[in-house]
This record gives structure tokens, C-alpha cells and sequence, in this order.
């Protein structure tokens, strides 16, 4: 593959909202750098105190919700004799799910024997409310399993750190002194491996729970990140680990999160308004040359105003149907908001199993517009115009993730020992010593 095709690749990834590798990436350099950090200022014990805590949240976090949809999908959802691919959207109109069978192309992933007409045709049964309740609830599911495994994660680490202490110190105890088991100290009558009085309610799914990690897997990621900061809080040990903890996730959901499309925005309103260069489109549809061949004719706003004639649903995905060389649909497939497939007979047709947002693909529309009025007044040839917009689009990208990395893996750090050097007048793990003198 040429040097150019995987660095568009990249940047294609690391670019996409609804990707997860860019947030694994600047989740990773977050873990690693605290690790580091806890080893270096706060000691041994606090050092695997945190990787347990950051590399095992990891784990569930990327990992949680798809292993929990897919038991649900091998278990539940067979026994209901229902595919899992099946998106509830398709099924949820009407007029999509009629369109979606009479055009059904594809198979199903779940099912190498089932074809989507047979998938779909199976979940329309009952007016569709059968399948459509039973997504919602695998949503709920998994999402409650994975805030579960990371609480029962979290209780195990303080138990281990815990044991961990006090074997030191009956370690120092033996070192020093000739230890009577039965007229053992005091102090070690006040250590328990269970702290009741400490254990916070593990409470239930708020109502919009499911609309908001339904279908995207970076709010999939919102929310656990959400559940993850609340428990992380309410099982803090002392109040200045709860302080820490607030200090490092506020700062790790903002950067993840918030700063990016902050960076996002700020570098594509700079690009568009000073520069005259649009860099809201994806890469792989900047750097495609069927866009520099439309630009060069002028058949850009031509070609997406034909689709905005389309009025009903059905002729707006028709219309995506039957255009493949239309400049708009090429794009949203370049975007992958249409799904393709190579038929047996090496023809790519439209797979209707997979849903169709129209409002993402009239957005993107918009966004094309955009770029041909831009180029339209610019005097340049579109390879040029469209080179400097790619260079652009790269830079924003590497912005976004450079500078988050940055807050992420050195500045939230610094910030959480100098907190804890303000407040406790060392960095060593408070935690360790509330141990030792019997407080935790």
C-alpha cells in the first residue's frame, strides 16, 4: 500500500468522531503517564495501586459493552431467533424497512445462511417492538455489566492494596520485633477486609441512557467514562484521593472529549473564514479524485441539489441507489455513511442491511457546497486547492491529538501531585499511611 494511502488511512482514523482509536490513544498515554507518575512520587504500592486501576479500566472500558452485546447476541437473542445485526433504525420506520426488504443486498454477518430480506422480514414480525425492545435492553445490559465489572475491579484493588500494606508492616513488625500473635498490637484490630460503612449504592440507568449510547460507540464510551468518574469518586478512600480523582477526570473527560472538538472547530472555522480552505470533510473524500474531477467541471452543487429535490425517504434512498457516479453519494460512501458490497459478479451495490442516515448525509452535502463555492473564487487548479486542504485537515487532526496528549499525559499528572503536595506536604501515597494508622 503507497506511503500516501496509509497516512490518509490514519489520519482517517484518528480524524473520525465515531471511531474509538483515538480516544484508546489518548486514554493509553493518560494510563501509562499517571503509572509512571504514581511509582515515581507516590511509592511502589501506590505505583500498582494505579495500574491496576488504569490498565484494568482500560480493558473494560474499550472491551465491556461489545463483550456483553455479544453473550447477549449468542444467548438472547438466538434463543428469540432474531439476526443482531439488524439495525433497530431500519426497523423502526416503516417506510425504511419497506424500502430495505423490496432492495435487500448484503448478508447478514451474525448469519452466513440468512439473507437480509429474511433477517429484516424476521424482526418486522410483531410491528418490529420485539426486536426493538430487545435492543434497547442488550444496550442497558451491557452498559450495567460493564460499570459492574469495573466496580468489582475497583474493590478488589483496595483490598489488594490494602493486604499489601499490611503485610509490609507485619513484614517491619517481624524485622523488629519478636511478635506475640495472640497479644498482637491494637491496630491491627482495627483492620478489616470489608468497609461496609464505605461502600457506595450502586445505582440504576437514567432514562436517556439508552437514546444516548445507542448506535454511536464514542457515546458508548461517554457513558461509561461517566459511570467509571462517578465510582471512581464515591469509592475514594480519603478526601484527597476524592479531590485527585475529581482533578484527573475532569481533566481526562474534558481532553478527551470536549477539547478535541473545541480544537476541531477552532482550526476548520480558521482553515474556511482566513484561509478559504474547508476542511470539514473527511480526508479519504479530500484526497479522492473523483472530488478534484467535480470541482474541476462544476458539477459539485449541481449533483448534490439533485439529491435535495428528493423529498420523500424512500426517493432519497432510491436516489442513492441508482447514482453511484453522483458526487454526493460517491462521498458519503468515501465517509462511509452508505455501506457497499461486491456482489459474485464483482459489482458494488448498496448494502441494505446497514442504515442510511439521511441527515448525515445532507450535512455532508452542505459541506461539499461549501468547498466548491470556497474553490469556485480561489484560482487555483482543485489539485492545489484540494492539497493545501489536505495538509490542513492533517494538521487539525495531529492538533487535536498532540495537544490533548500533552494535557493528558504530563500537565493532569503534575497537577494531581501538586494538589496532593499542597494539601498532605509530601507526595507519598496518603492512602498507604490512612492504612497504617488504622483510618481505612
Amino acid at each position: 500500500m503507497p506511503i500516501q494511502s496509509v497516512t490518509s488511512k490514519i489520519i482517517s482514523t484518528l480524524g473520525n468522531k465515531e471511531s474509538l482509536v483515538p480516544i484508546m490513544l489518548k486514554d493509553g498515554v493518560d494510563s501509562a503517564s499517571l503509572t509512571y507518575k504514581s511509582f515515581k512520587e507516590g511509592g511502589a504500592i501506590e505505583g500498582k495501586d494505579r495500574a491496576i486501576d488504569e490498565f484494568g479500566t482500560q480493558a473494560i472500558w474499550i472491551g465491556g459493552i461489545p463483550l456483553f452485546k455479544k453473550i447477549i447476541d449468542k444467548t438472547i437473542y438466538k434463543a428469540a431467533k432474531l439476526n443482531p445485526d439488524v439495525d433497530p433504525r431500519i426497523i423502526a420506520n416503516k417506510e425504511y424497512s419497506t424500502w430495505a426488504v423490496e432492495n435487500a443486498k448484503g448478508i447478514m454477518t451474525n448469519s452466513k445462511t440468512q439473507t437480509v430480506q429474511q433477517a429484516i422480514t424476521d424482526c418486522l414480525k410483531d410491528g418490529g417492538n420485539k426486536a426493538k425492545n430487545l435492543f434497547k435492553g442488550k444496550v442497558v445490559a451491557a452498559t450495567a455489566l460493564t460499570l459492574g465489572t469495573y466496580f468489582f475491579l475497583t474493590k478488589m484493588k483496595h483490598k489488594k492494596t490494602k493486604n499489601s500494606v499490611l503485610k509490609n508492616m507485619q513484614q517491619t513488625i517481624n524485622d523488629t520485633f519478636t511478635y506475640n500473635v495472640e497479644k498482637k498490637p491494637d491496630i491491627f484490630a482495627k483492620f478489616s477486609y470489608v468497609n461496609s460503612n464505605n461502600d457506595p449504592s450502586f445505582k440504576g440507568m437514567g432514562k436517556n441512557l439508552t437514546e444516548a449510547i445507542m448506535f454511536n460507540p464514542v457515546h458508548n464510551m461517554k457513558i461509561i467514562d461517566a459511570g467509571i468518574t462517578t465510582e471512581r469518586l464515591a469509592c475514594s478512600r480519603n478526601t484527597t484521593e476524592f479531590a485527585e480523582h475529581a482533578i484527573k477526570e475532569g481533566g481526562f473527560l474534558f481532553f478527551l472529549y470536549g477539547f478535541g472538538n473545541l480544537i476541531e472547530k477552532g482550526i476548520n472555522k480558521l482553515s474556511k473564514n482566513v484561509l478559504n480552505k474547508p476542511i470539514d470533510l473527511p480526508i479519504d473524500v479530500l484526497t479522492d479524485k473523483n472530488l478534484s474531477k467535480a470541482l474541476t467541471d462544476g458539477s459539485v452543487i449541481k449533483d448534490v441539489n439533485a439529491m435535495s429535490k428528493c423529498t420523500s425517504l424512500t426517493d432519497k434512498l432510491n436516489f442513492i441507489k441508482n447514482n453511484p457516479d453522483n458526487i454526493l453519494v460517491q462521498a458519503a460512501k468515501k465517509s462511509n455513511l452508505v455501506s457497499v458490497i461486491k456482489e459474485k459478479s464483482g459489482k458494488s451495490v448498496i448494502d441494505t442491511s446497514k442504515y442510511i442516515d439521511m441527515k448525515d448525509v445532507s450535512a455532508l452535502g452542505n459541506n461539499l457546497k461549501t468547498i466548491s463555492e470556497k474553490f469556485a473564487v480561489s484560482g487555483q487548479s482543485a489539485d492545489k486547492f484540494l492539497n493545501t486542504s489536505k495538509y490542513l485537515k492533517v494538521g487539525s487532526v495531529l492538533a487535536n491529538i498532540g495537544i490533548s496528549c500533552l494535557f493528558l499525559g504530563y500537565i493532569i499528572p503534575k497537577a494531581v501531585y501538586k494538589y496532593r503536595q499542597h494539601k498532605t506536604g509530601t507526595t507519598k501515597f496518603h492512602v498507604e499511611q490512612d492504612i497504617k494508622n488504622g483510618k481505612n
